[in-house]
């Protein structure tokens, strides 16, 4: 879902080297396309259909392991669900009181989809019926204890930790630019930090974003009871 700090993960992959990294590919069909689902943006692109971005990955993971950040409502209507069993998947989540209300700031008009849980929720669905777990980082969890979080993370994805990657320059990425907008928080960073702890509704919340919030709360519930790592309970910091 959005506004989940699953930017700055993936720009840790980048700080890897060792991904061909694509930030949100699924977003130029699912908007712009000639099967979008949105209609939130005039323009159009013709070329990019679900079937070509697909055609794009697979052709990349030929030359190199890949590694996409993108959104559950991107793709779960628009690529064919034995295509998605065909990844392996890892959920960035973060509490939905945080997520709707920064979510809203730019988008008030944001529509269901956009909010992101619920297509969530059915993709989590996709995939423990391929028999694979539920691999799930805690963005709160990730920015309060970021080498444990990605050491945990590593292992389930059957990758090599790299504690060089927990840190990189600032600066904007030319993957970011068909969003480039909602990125520049990303491109000031230089590493994870603490997050402020958001979790209460309070009177100033828009209706829009209460009624998201109570319909996404069961799924942050069962995806946040799998979060990395599993093995130890590790504590939350920041101020709500």
């Amino acid at each position: 879902m959005p506004r989940s700090v699953s930017t700055s993960f993936e720009r840790m992959v980048m700080e890897r080297g060792d991904h061909i990294v694509f930030d949100e590919p699924y977003s130029r069909s699912y908007y712009f396309g000639p099967d979008r689902r949105s209609h939130r943006y005039a323009e159009r692109d013709t070329e990019h259909d679900a079937s070509a971005i697909t055609a794009e990955l697979v052709q990349a993971a030929e030359r190199a392991p890949v590694f996409v950040k993108d959104m559950a409502y991107h793709a779960i209507d628009l690529v064919p669900h034995d295509v998605l069993t065909g990844f392996r998947h890892c959920f960035v989540i973060r509490h939905p009181v945080a997520t709707l209300r920064s979510l809203a700031a730019t988008w008030p008009d944001f529509t269901d989809e956009e909010a992101g849980w619920t297509s969530l929720d059915r993709m989590a669905d996709l995939v423990e019926r391929s028999d694979r777990p539920l691999v799930v980082v805690d963005s709160e969890r990730l920015c309060a204890h970021p080498p444990t979080v990605v050491a945990a993370w590593c292992d389930a994805m059957d990758l090599e930790f790299d504690p060089t990657a927990l840190t990189w320059e600032a600066g904007m990425r030319p993957e970011w630019e068909l969003w480039r907008e909602w990125h520049t928080s990303s491109a000031a960073a230089t590493g994870f930090r603490p997050l402020r702890v958001e979790r209460e509704l309070a009177d100033h919340d828009d209706g829009r974003v209460i009624r998201a919030v109570v319909a996404a709360l069961p799924v942050y519930e069962r995806l946040a009871a799998r979060a990395l790592p599993m093995d130890a309970q590790v504590t939350t910091s920041g101020t709500s």
